[in-house]
Formats: C-alpha cells, structure tokens, sequence
C-alpha cells in the first residue's frame, strides 16, 4: 500500500512540475495584445457595396479560390449596384495574430485592405485558436478586440460559426512530448483537445455579455453549413482543415444570404 501512495505522490510530483515548467515556457501564448492606436479608414460611401475578409487560411484560400468574385455575383445578382469583394488572410494566425495584422502594411498585413474602406468585414478565426489549445479566453479577448475597431469605423462584422475540423487527424502524428504538451495546455486552460464547441459557445455568450449581438451580423452554423457542427468530409479539402469550392459556396451562399437580409433585399 505504502508502495502505491509513493507512485502517486511521484507520478503528482512529476505532473505538477510538468505544468509549472511549461506555464512559464508559454506565458506569453496567453497574454492578450495591448490595444493599437487607430487609424484613418476610408468611408464606403452609397455608390458600391463593399465587403472584405480577414482572417486565417480560410480567408486566404477564399481570394486564391477566386470565391471573391463568386460572392460579388451572389450579390451582385439582387442589388442594383455594383459590389466589390476582396479577401485577405495569413494560413495559422491566431486571433491575436489576426489583430496585429490589422495595424500592418508589410507582408500578410490587412490594413490597407481595411482602409481602402468596407461596409461588411467577414472573421474567419478561432480553427487556430483551437488547435493550439490556447483558451477561449484570449481568443474572445483578441476577437472582441477586432470587432471593436470594425464598429468603431463603421464596418458591420460579419461573424459565421465554425463548425468543427480534422484537426486530430491532423496532429496524430505528432509525438508523445507534444500530445502531452497539447494536453497540459488543455489542463491550463480548461478546454478540450481540439475541441471546437468551446470556442463557439464562448464566442456567442461574448457577444451577448458585451451586447454586441445586434451590432454584428452573426450567422450560426444552421444558416450555412447544416444542424450539426459534426464535420462534413464532402465540404473540406483531403487535409480535412480547409474547404473545397463545395464547402466554400454553402459558405458564401450562407454569408449572401445574411447580408442581404441585413440590407433589406
């Protein structure tokens, strides 16, 4: 018996050490990015309907696909005046990256996207978030963060759910020191591995506490992807992360739908 309370004390030794070594190593993973100056942005004005993306892969892949110019025509097809679509993003940014980028010019940044002005901003963010495991709370943190400078020019948000992807099947080759590494920071921050619900319900109750709801154009996942957030092989690419064209035209046909609706058409 004595043997026993041993191995425990040591294997509870062992993990402990385990989570302090590693909270100070990642530390800075969850420090949340100190709030930027402002800057200048253009007004839309009446003429044209402009709206843009940002984000991570998805809003990436959304301008190589040419599924701007797809959404331009969803939209196109039920306005009397032209509309411009133009998308932006950075594969594997984070919602803090994807703050930053927003106050840079150089490289994957999006502020001149942002300042050649907009009347709707399309989010892709949070896949990222979630398969490194870093907590909904810096995620809702940098996420508020990127809607309050949007409203604060004037840019309706436009937040659609994500449902959820293959990211296990993406890291199960990875090795024990990294799956153990990804389990302490689920310890740490009180999410399930690669786990996607968390960061969808923590995302909609921010809106709610932040009143934020009727101020952006929020599109659950029933509006473009189907009742439930389980994946749907038949709408990603084979990685099992991205979309194909299929999953990419539900998606803007449920985005079209919005802002159409939001615009009274």
């Amino acid at each position: 018996m004595k043997k026993v309370v041993v191995v425990i004390g040591i294997f509870l030794f062992v993990f402990v050490a385990v989570c302090v070594y590693y909270y100070y190593r990642w530390q800075h993973l969850w420090e949340v990015e100190p709030t930027h100056a402002s800057y200048p942005i253009r007004e839309a004005g009446k003429d044209t309907l402009r709206v843009v993306m940002i984000g991570d892969s998805w809003a990436a892949l959304h301008s190589d696909m040419q599924m701007d110019s797809f959404l331009q025509k969803r939209l196109q097809e039920h306005l009397s005046k032209p509309v411009v679509v133009r998308s932006q993003g950075h594969g594997g940014e984070k919602s803090k990256g994807i703050y930053q980028l927003m106050f840079l010019s150089e490289g994957y940044g999006t502020k001149p996207l942002l300042q050649s002005g907009a009347h709707y901003c399309i989010l892709s963010a949070g896949i990222n978030d979630a398969a490194a495991n870093l907590g909904t709370k810096q995620y809702c943190a940098h996420y508020l963060k990127i809607l309050n400078f949007l409203l604060e020019h004037g840019i309706r948000p436009v937040v659609f759910e994500i449902p959820d992807v293959d990211i296990k099947g993406l890291y199960s080759q990875k090795n024990k020191k990294d799956l153990l590494a990804d389990y302490v920071k689920s310890v740490m921050t009180h999410c399930d591995r690669y786990d996607f619900s968390n960061y969808r319900k923590a995302l909609s109750s921010m809106l709610d506490e932040m009143n934020l709801r009727d101020k952006v154009l929020y599109i659950p996942l029933k509006e473009w992807y189907g009742d439930s957030a389980e994946m749907n092989r038949a709408l990603f690419m084979q990685d099992g992360i991205h979309l194909n064209r299929t999953g990419y035209e539900m998606l803007d046909a449920g985005i079209a739908t919005a802002i159409l609706r939001d615009l009274g058409e």
